[in-house]
């Protein structure tokens, strides 16, 4: 009973391993075909996208597709795509759709399991600690709308998907018949799995294929996704740093527009006087002040005052007199210092 129990995990060790060596060995078979094929391989069937949103045909004739297995190049408009140009450590590079793929909400208004995306990374200068990259993305649902509409009226069986922009460039690529592949692995009846396990046995026995480095590589590459996710994180507590302190500084830069210091109202203010009054009061409400004084002459203070640019709405509350002694007039004035 014991020995059951421990042996019952190993076996399925032992078999998942034999599935995954399977589809390795027929999927790298399959592709060393197509490279010996390929000047067999006919031109891609092009599409584009019209202003109704159907795609268009843009060579050759509908029935020669019926029933066929063909690349398909498919043209959008250049604002289906969403574009950003971001900097990621050079250590990124080597798992950079993995990388992409982790924090892509973060570039976009979707999730990675919602979109198609690709990246092209920019060669970095020497000794550079960091990396350009530019990735492209457009919607998932948006992309496979429009192979149902190619489907249905063409009846082209898909087997690789290249999208494009309206230029012809293309951004981004879809292997249709892997997916296929891997989605038909996922639902395999169990009697078919058990029977490509034992077919998966015999290949290994006749190629030897290492299934413990196999493994070993793929824990490998598990530890480093989880070193560029420990390496990433501070990058990104820093720009919400940054953020912050760049709204803190706007606000201060706001107030300080908004209400100028006393100091240089007051410094405008005797500039501006030239020495031609005596102060008795001197009220600041933000901008708006308010003097209260003597002056040799009251219309000369106003031309000098009136004179400077940074100096509005001047005003005389109230008559003007002369004092006693004759030698002075008073005033009682209102005016505003604009920045």
């Amino acid at each position: 009973m014991a020995n059951g129990i421990t042996r019952q995990p190993l076996i399925q060790s032992a078999l998942e391993a034999l599935q995954r060596a399977l589809e390795w060995w027929l999927y790298e078979l399959g592709e060393m075909l197509r490279l010996l094929t390929r000047f067999k391989k006919s031109q891609p069937v092009e599409f584009e996208v019209s202003a109704v949103d159907q795609p268009v045909l843009l060579h050759g004739e509908q029935k020669n597709f019926a029933g066929a297995r063909r690349n398909v190049s498919l043209r959008l408009d250049d604002r289906a795509f969403l574009f950003r140009r971001i900097k990621l450590p050079v250590a990124a590079r080597k798992n950079i759709d993995r990388v992409v793929g982790y924090e892509f909400n973060k570039y976009f208004p979707m999730d990675a399991q919602q979109a198609l995306f690709s990246c092209k990374v920019a060669t970095p200068a020497a000794g550079a600690t960091s990396i350009e990259i530019e990735i492209w993305a457009i919607s998932r649902n948006l992309v496979d709308m429009y192979l149902s509409m190619i489907g249905q009226r063409f009846e082209i069986q898909i087997r690789r998907l290249s999208i494009a922009n309206r230029a012809g460039r293309e951004l981004i690529s879809r292997d249709i018949e892997k997916e296929r592949r891997l989605e038909a692995t996922a639902t395999r009846p169990s009697a078919r799995r058990a029977l490509d396990i034992a077919i998966a046995g015999l290949l290994l026995a006749l190629v030897v294929y290492p299934v413990q480095r196999m493994d070993a590589y793929l824990e490998r590459q598990q530890l480093e996704i989880e070193r560029l996710e420990q390496q990433v994180q501070p990058i990104i507590e820093l720009r919400q740093k940054i953020t912050a302190m760049n709204a803190r500084f706007d606000q201060l830069a706001d107030r300080k527009r908004e209400a100028p210091s006393q100091v240089s109202i007051w410094s405008r203010l005797t500039k501006s006087m030239g020495g031609r009054a005596i102060l008795d009061r001197f009220e600041i409400n933000g901008r708006d002040v308010q003097v209260t004084g003597k002056a040799g002459s009251v219309e000369a203070l106003l031309r000098s005052l009136e004179s400077d640019q940074r100096i509005v709405d001047v005003k005389i509350n109230g008559p003007v007199k002369a004092t006693g002694d004759g030698q002075h007039e008073t005033m009682n004035l209102t005016l505003t210092v604009r920045e």
